[in-house]
């Protein structure tokens, strides 16, 4: 178990978390009221988009949902790869390092059509400004990619030690 291993399992946990609550909450947009990709709230009172939602919106929602199962996958992956190395003939440690940059890329895919839309259409005309759960969509989206570049790094170097291992 390596110090690249527990901190590529660490970082996962923290941007599966992050986007997660990004996902689920209705803070990416502020003003009088506030927004999120599920449900409109005025002061207390909250409701669904209802049944026509904008194109952009689904797009957002799709690609952050791909996001949080990939993110899932590598977390899950990662945890696993503490007691079981490999899956056949595969990795786990390769399986989530894949799984995570599929994650960062969904996420930073899903907030860019979600900021270049809205920036165009909406903020101004609304002076609205985007909120906590937008920046934790941002803040995960790099930090996947991190977890990814950690995993892979573990991946490449239990390899080598393998296949010193077996040379000597």
């Amino acid at each position: 178990m390596g110090c690249l291993q527990v901190s590529a399992a660490i970082c996962s946990f923290l941007s599966f978390i992050l986007l997660l609550a990004s996902l689920v909450s209705d803070y990416w947009v502020e003003s009088s009221n506030h927004t999120g990709l599920w449900k409109v709230c005025k002061s207390t009172l909250c409701q669904s988009y209802g049944i026509k939602v904008l194109d952009y919106i689904h797009a957002t929602r799709a690609f952050m949902l791909l996001g949080t199962f990939a993110g899932a996958t590598s977390f899950f992956g990662l945890c696993a790869s503490f007691f079981q190395p490999s899956a056949g003939s595969i990795s786990t440690i390769k399986i989530a390092a894949i799984a995570s940059f599929a994650a960062g890329f969904c996420a930073l895919l899903a907030m860019s059509i979600f900021t270049g839309v809205y920036a165009d259409l909406y903020i101004p005309v609304t002076h609205a400004s985007f909120g906590w759960s937008f920046v934790l969509g941002w803040v995960s989206g790099p930090l996947f990619l991190a977890t990814g570049g950690l995993a892979y790094k573990e991946h490449t170097g239990t390899t080598l030690k393998a296949t010193s291992a077996a040379v000597v």
